[in-house]
């Protein structure tokens, strides 16, 4: 599969047994999360960390340790309606979605020392070219070198399932 970023609804068949791990204090992950990843995938998987993440935002950022990230959307139906969750990037003066290869920062004269400077998280070098609407035991599944954003600043209640995943 060569998706970048793949939407699903309905992902979890009981999910409210997954909202509940948020009250509990633990990421609840099983083996109905990990084959369910798998099947969307189409390859096996192994989850490298998950967490349950709560009105969380962060800058711009791409995880270099593993093939996908999969936010897995929990906030009950009333309290997300109309809400806006994760958010996709693309870098201004480079035009690139992903942390960049060898062969592109090479192309863009880009220097290893340079990557915090260059790739920083002041949304003015950035444009928005998606924003994933927060809805209920949707799951979101994005390769982790994406440029993304975790910001929901109207929803500091969103929950969400952070899992990390490696391919096998």
């Amino acid at each position: 599969m060569n998706s970048q970023i793949i939407v699903t609804d309905d992902f979890y068949d009981i999910p409210y047994q997954y909202h509940k791990s948020f009250e509990e204090k633990h990421c609840f992950i099983t083996d109905e999360t990990i084959g369910k990843i798998s099947q969307i995938l189409g390859n096996s998987i192994k989850i490298v960390s998950a967490s349950n993440e709560i009105g969380n935002t962060s800058g711009v950022l791409a995880h270099l340790e593993c093939d996908w990230i999969a936010v897995i959307y929990l906030t009950l139906p009333l309290e997300s309606f109309g809400e806006f969750g994760l958010k996709f990037y693309s870098h201004l003066e480079t035009g690139l979605e992903a942390f960049p290869t060898q062969e592109e920062m090479n192309k863009h004269q880009i220097n290893e020392n340079e990557l915090g400077r260059i790739f920083n998280s002041d949304l003015s070098l950035w444009k928005e070219y998606a924003n994933i609407p927060i809805k209920y035991n949707r799951i979101v599944l994005f390769r982790g070198n994406k440029w993304h954003s975790y910001d929901n600043e109207s929803n500091n209640s969103m929950c969400y399932q952070k899992v990390i995943i490696k391919n096998i």
